[in-house]
C-alpha cells in the first residue's frame, strides 16, 4: 500500500522562541558550516515527530508577499521511494532511503504575472531550511533537482499523481547517515565583489578595543572547554602582577576542576622558578589566564620565546593592558579572560616523582615547577 502524506499547512511550534536564547547564533552558524549532502543511509526509519519538525522548518522560510506557495509530499512507502528513484535519475539513493520530501510549488498560491516565478525562490528557501534542520537533528539529506527539467517534472508528477497546478521543484532524500560525511570547504574569496562587480573589500576603520567590549559570562554553562585539550596547541597566556609591574608568559600545561569543595572551580598552572613570571606568581594573590583567537598565535609564540626581563613584550606586540577589579593584569586583545585567586602554591617535591617527572627534570635548567591552584573568581569574554 502506498503511503503519501501531503501537507499544505502546519502550526508553528512554540519551541522556536526558546531557540533564540543562549548560544543559538553560534550553533546556527556551526550547523550551516557542517551541513553536507548525504546519499547513503542506515536501514532505520525517520520518526514521525522528526518529520514534523522538518516540515516546521520548511514552512518557517521567507516567502514573497507571504504567499507560501509550497506543498510538501512526504514519502515513506518503500515502493513509492523506489518509483521516485526512477523518476529522477539523480535521486537513485531514494530506493534505499527511509524518507523523501518532495518540495512542490502550488501555482494557485503563486504570484500573478511576471512575479509568478518567485515560487521557485520561496520553495528553495524552504528546501534549505529542511536540509539544515535535518543536519541539526543528526539526519543526512540531499537535494535532487526536478524543475525546470520537463522530463523529471512529468515523471515525478505522474509517480505522485500531482494535479497540474502542483509543480515538483525537487526531491529531498533523507535518512540516518551510515557513515561520517565531511563537509566541503566552499569558501572562495574570488566569488565576492564589494559595491560593484569586481569591487575590492573596503578597508574598515579599526576601532580601538576597550574594556567595555568585555562582558562577564557563566563559564560553567556557556563554555565549550575540554580540559584535556584546553592547554594544548598554541597554548594560553598567563599573567600576574598589578598596575605597577606585571609579566605574562605562554603556558602549555594546566588543569581544570574542583578542589576542597564542589563549589570551588579552579585552574591550576605551573611555573618554573627561572621564569620571570615566577616572581610575580609568588608575590601576587591574583593571576589571569587568557585565551587568544587563532589569528593571534603570534602573541603566544612571542610570549613563549622572549623574557620580560629583556624586552617589553606587550609593547613589541602592540598589546593593550587592562586590570580586573582585583588589580590583575590582562590584555584587551584576548578573547576570554579567567581571573583566579591563588588558594594554594607549592613546588613539586622530588621524593614524589614517578618516571615521567624524573625524566622531565633530568636536564631542565629552568628548575622544578611550582604549582599554583587558582580559584576562578570571574570570567569575561570579548
Amino acid at each position: 500500500m502506498t503511503i503519501l502524506v501531503c501537507l499544505t499547512a502546519i502550526v508553528v511550534s512554540t519551541d522556536a522562541t526558546a531557540q533564540k536564547s543562549g548560544s543559538y547564533n553560534n550553533a546556527a552558524l556551526e550547523n550551516i558550516a557542517t551541513r553536507t549532502s548525504v546519499r547513503s543511509y542506515l536501514d532505520k526509519p525517520v520518526e514521525a515527530s522528526q518529520i514534523e519538525q522538518l516540515l516546521h522548518a520548511g514552512m518557517a522560510a521567507p516567502t514573497a508577499v507571504n504567499r507560501q506557495p509550497w506543498h510538501f509530499v512526504v514519502v515513506t512507502d518503500k515502493a513509492q521511494l523506489k518509483a521516485l528513484s526512477k523518476a529522477n535519475p539523480y535521486a537513485g539513493m531514494a530506493a534505499k532511503a527511509p524518507l523523501a520530501i518532495v518540495v512542490c510549488g502550488d501555482m494557485k498560491k503563486a504570484l500573478d504575472g511576471k512575479a509568478r516565478e518567485f515560487w521557485v525562490q520561496d520553495c528553495s528557501a524552504a528546501t534549505e531550511n529542511i536540509l539544515l534542520a535535518a543536519n541539526a537533528m543528526g539526519l543526512g539529506a540531499v537535494w535532487t533537482g526536478a524543475y525546470p527539467s520537463e522530463d523529471r517534472v512529468k515523471d515525478i508528477s505522474s509517480t505522485l499523481n500531482l494535479p497540474e497546478h502542483i509543480i515538483p521543484l525537487n526531491i529531498i532524500v533523507i535518512g540516518y547517515p551510515d557513515k561520517e560525511n565531511t563537509p566541503k570547504d566552499k569558501w572562495k574569496p574570488e566569488n565576492i565583489s564589494y559595491n560593484v562587480y569586481g569591487g575590492k573589500q573596503p578597508v574598515a576603520e579599526v576601532r580601538p578595543i576597550q574594556e567595555s567590549d568585555f562582558v562577564e559570562f557563566d563559564y560553567t554553562k556557556a563554555s565549550n572547554i575540554n580540559p584535556f585539550t584546553w592547554f594544548k596547541g598554541a597554548g594560553l597566556l598567563l599573567a600576574s602582577g598589578d598596575k605597577e609591574s606585571h609579566n605574562a608568559m605562554t603556558i602549555g600545561w594546566g588543569a581544570l576542576g574542583n578542589v576542597w569543595s564542589h563549589n570551588v572551580n579552579t585552574i591550576t598552572v605551573y611555573v618554573a622558578p627561572a621564569r620571570y613570571t615566577y616572581e610575580f606568581m609568588e608575590k601576587y594573590q591574583y593571576f589571569t589566564v587568557m585565551v587568544f583567537d587563532e589569528d593571534r598565535k603570534d602573541v603566544l609564540e612571542y610570549m613563549g620565546t622572549h623574557s620580560g626581563r629583556d624586552v617589553n613584550k606587550e609593547k613589541e606586540l602592540g598589546l593593550h593592558v587592562a586590570y580586573t577589579e582585583n588589580g590583575a593584569a590582562y590584555y584587551l586583545e584576548a578573547r576570554e579572560v579567567y581571573e583566579c585567586e591563588v588558594i594554594y602554591r607549592d613546588p613539586f617535591h622530588e621524593e614524589g616523582f614517578g618516571d615521567i617527572p624524573k625524566k622531565r627534570y633530568e636536564n631542565f635548567p629552568a628548575g622544578i615547577h611550582h604549582q599554583y591552584i587558582g580559584k576562578i573568581v570571574s570570567a569575561k569574554r570579548r
